[in-house]
C-alpha cells in the first residue's frame, strides 16, 4: 500500500534526451489524479547524461522531479530499468503510477505490475474521478466500445495513449524540487544487451504527433498511388499514413501503420484514401478530431467514421484537393 497520495509519472526522452510529448500529457492526467486525491504530483526521469531533462521539467506543475542517472541506463534494458524504478518505488510508494503508451512502456509496464503485485491498465483514452473513485477509460473490440476499470490494488497503474490529453504547460519559473536518487544495478542480472542501434530518420511530421495525416488504404491500388499522397503531405504539411495492406505489400513503409497493430493516432485531421474502414484500422485513428474520406465506393464503412466524405475515385480528388489547397493555403 502507498504511504501517501502521491501520484508519479514515469517521463521518457527520445534519443536526444528531450521529454517526449506524452509524457507531458501524462503530467495532465497525473495532476488529475494528485488533485482527485489531494496528494503531489512527482515525476520520475530514468537514463544517463538526463540532468538537463530533470532542469526542463522542474518548470512544469508538478511538487517533485526525481532524476536516476546511472551509466547502465545508457539505453532501454529491462532488468535494468525494472531495478531501477522499483528502487526509486520504495522510496517514494505512490497511490498511482502514470506512463506513456510507447513501445517501451508496453514492455516495461507489466514487468512493473507484476514486481509490485498491482494491476495495469493500457492504452487508456481517459480518467474520471467521481465520488471517491477512479476510473481509467480504454477503448475495447476495436475500438468500437469504451471500457471503464477500476482497482482493486494499489498502487493505481495506467499507461496513456498519445494525442489524447493536452500537454502541460511549461512556465518560466522553476515549479518543482529536483532530487538525485542513487539506484544499485547489478550487471550480472542484466539478460539482453543492446548491441547495435540504428536509428531512421524521419522525413516530415511523425504519425503520433501530426496535427494532419493523409492515409492511404488498399484502394490506393500500389506504390505510386502514395507518392500522389505524399505530394498532398507536402502541400498539408502532413504526415503519410496508411491502412496494413499497402504495408504489408510494401507499397508504403511499414511505419506508416495506422491501427490497432500500429500506430494510434489522434490528429486535429485525418485524411482516409481509399481505405474501407476495418475496425482495425479504424481503432488506430479513432482519436481524430474530424476525419475526411475518399473513396469509390459510397458504402465502405469508412464513411460511417467520416465527419466528411468524397465519393469518387482518389486519382481525380486528391490532385483537385491539392491544387485548390495549393491556393488556399499560406504557410
Amino acid at each position: 500500500m502507498s504511504s501517501d497520495n502521491s501520484v508519479l509519472v514515469v517521463i521518457e526522452l527520445s534519443d536526444d534526451k528531450a521529454i517526449l510529448p506524452v509524457s507531458l500529457e501524462c503530467l495532465m492526467t497525473g495532476r488529475i489524479l494528485a488533485d482527485a486525491f489531494g496528494g503531489r504530483l512527482l515525476a520520475l526521469i530514468i537514463g544517463n547524461g538526463i540532468s538537463d531533462a530533470g532542469k526542463e521539467l522542474s518548470h512544469y506543475n508538478l511538487e517533485t522531479v526525481y532524476v536516476v542517472d546511472h551509466p547502465m541506463l545508457d539505453v532501454y534494458r529491462p532488468e535494468a530499468y525494472l531495478s531501477a524504478f522499483t528502487q526509486v518505488h520504495d522510496t517514494i510508494t505512490p497511490k498511482a503510477i502514470v506512463m506513456g503508451d510507447t513501445l517501451t512502456s508496453i514492455d516495461l509496464a507489466p514487468r512493473i505490475a507484476f514486481s509490485l503485485n498491482t494491476g495495469l491498465v493500457t492504452d487508456c483514452v481517459g480518467v474520471e474521478c467521481t465520488s471517491g473513485e477512479v476510473w481509467f477509460i480504454k477503448p475495447v473490440y476495436s475500438g468500437n466500445i469504451m471500457a471503464a476499470y477500476a482497482f482493486t490494488t494499489e498502487p493505481l497503474m495506467a499507461t496513456m495513449r498519445s494525442r489524447v490529453q493536452e500537454p502541460a504547460e511549461r512556465r518560466n519559473e522553476v515549479c518543482a524540487e529536483i532530487i538525485a536518487l542513487d539506484v544499485n544495478i547489478d550487471p550480472s542480472a542484466i539478460t539482453m544487451e543492446s548491441i547495435k542501434r540504428i536509428l531512421e530518420k524521419d522525413e516530415g511530421p511523425r504519425l503520433a504527433h501530426a496535427e494532419i495525416i493523409v492515409s492511404g488504404g488498399r484502394g490506393i491500388g500500389g506504390a505510386e498511388g502514395f507518392r500522389l499522397l505524399s505530394e498532398l503531405c507536402t502541400v498539408l504539411h502532413a504526415a503519410l499514413g496508411a491502412s496494413r495492406p499497402p504495408c504489408d505489400l510494401g507499397w508504403v513503409h511499414p511505419k506508416a501503420q495506422v491501427g490497432q497493430t500500429g500506430e494510434k493516432v489522434g490528429p486535429s485531421v485525418y485524411v482516409a484514401v481509399g481505405i474501407s474502414g476495418a475496425t482495425q484500422h479504424i481503432a488506430g485513428m479513432s482519436g481524430s478530431k474530424t476525419v475526411v474520406a475518399i473513396n469509390k465506393d459510397p458504402q465502405a464503412a469508412i464513411f460511417r467514421a467520416a465527419d466528411y466524405g468524397v465519393v469518387g475515385k482518389y486519382e481525380e480528388v486528391v490532385p483537385a484537393f491539392k491544387e485548390a489547397l495549393s491556393h488556399i493555403l499560406k504557410w
